[in-house]
């Protein structure tokens, strides 16, 4: 479940109740709460805060299923968990919180960061990244994505640059007008070093370009006014990257440590998870944009297919790169923000 919730698969209902419950502090207390807020976010066709149609009630999902899937994450699986007295009185605290119910429950402000690295054994190693700047907006970008995907000819397979064919230009087209049309809900980042003006290992490298990119990214976000704090950010890489769990919690570290020294507790990284590509939509972009950006950056022969679907995204996303000092890296790196 925290890998389909962390990749941004809603394709079951036990996560979309998770992703209310992480997104919503207080619907971990509020069974009505968390029905209101579940169908606002995944009905909000159906569903109206100023009145439902009686023959709408028949649409909307049962509240009894959204309770039992509640029930699982919190007492099986132990997460998301209500405060000590709800667990004890939960029934006489719905009664007693029905006023406050009336109120919108206000979201943790929370910040998605999905990331993927290429370009180990060639020229530039990359890190791309693409930047979901609102909880709720991790349901809507990936729905529009799998929606579209389901009538299209990527139906049955995943969105990655290294396997596209001649055949998939129109359909790169089509993908990326999705995106765009959601572009007000994200942000791409990238990051890149040429390994030759390095003395530093592949793993240092690609380490150290994760670490730069979120804290650039972040303070480029809240000095652009994209973001406010407070800020909770959770970052999701594909498993196949190069890091493992022991220096990924010593990034996480580091970076919650430049965060607090410029912003003190106002924002951190709350998480760092590896998943399968298969599970994320977001992960799949990610992995697009960063194959894109290292077929432009890498790519020395005679010119294909391949580089025109790099120019397609990078012009369609408005990807470029500009020379700068990173401080930590023994060499300037072409970043993108």
């Amino acid at each position: 479940m925290l890998i389909s919730l962390s990749g941004g698969d809603f394709s079951k209902q036990k996560t979309k109740v998770a992703h209310i419950l992480n997104l919503y502090p207080e619907s971990r207390n509020s069974d009505i709460t968390l029905t209101i807020k579940y169908w606002e976010t995944f009905q909000p066709d159906i569903y109206s805060s100023h009145g439902i149609l009686p023959k709408d009630l028949f649409r909307l999902e049962r509240m009894h299923y959204i309770v039992r899937a509640r029930a699982k994450i919190q007492n099986e699986y132990n997460l998301f968990t209500p405060n000590t007295e709800v667990k004890r009185f939960r029934r006489k605290h719905e009664e007693e919180m029905s006023e406050a119910v009336l109120e919108d429950a206000k979201p943790r402000k929370l910040v998605h960061v999905y990331a993927d690295e290429t370009g180990k054994t060639q020229n530039y190693v990359v890190v791309s990244s693409v930047w979901v700047l609102a909880g709720r907006a991790v349901f809507t970008v990936s729905q529009a994505i799998t929606s579209w995907q389901k009538t299209s000819r990527w139906a049955k397979r995943e969105a990655h640059f290294a396997k596209l064919g001649k055949q998939d230009l129109d359909t790169l087209n089509e993908y990326l007008r999705i995106i765009v049309k959601n572009r007000e809900f994200l942000s791409f980042k990238s990051i890149a070093v040429e390994r030759a003006r390095t003395k530093r290992s592949i793993e240092q490298v690609v380490e150290k370009l994760h670490e730069h990119m979120l804290l650039r990214g972040a303070e480029h976000e809240i000095d652009s006014n994209r973001i406010g704090l407070p800020q909770k950010i959770e970052v999701t890489l594909d498993h196949e990257q190069s890091l493992d769990a022991i220096t990924l919690d010593e990034i996480k570290r580091r970076i919650n440590g430049g965060y607090a020294a410029k912003y003190g507790e106002e924002i951190e990284v709350s998480q760092i998870e590896t998943i399968s590509s298969r599970n994320s939509p977001l992960v799949q972009l990610s992995d697009l944009v960063a194959g894109a950006i290292n077929r432009k950056m890498n790519n020395t022969g005679d010119k294909n297919y391949k580089d025109e679907m790099a120019d397609l995204v990078i012009h369609m996303l408005d990807l470029q790169f500009e020379q700068d000092k990173v401080e930590g890296l023994d060499v300037s790196a072409l970043f993108k923000i």
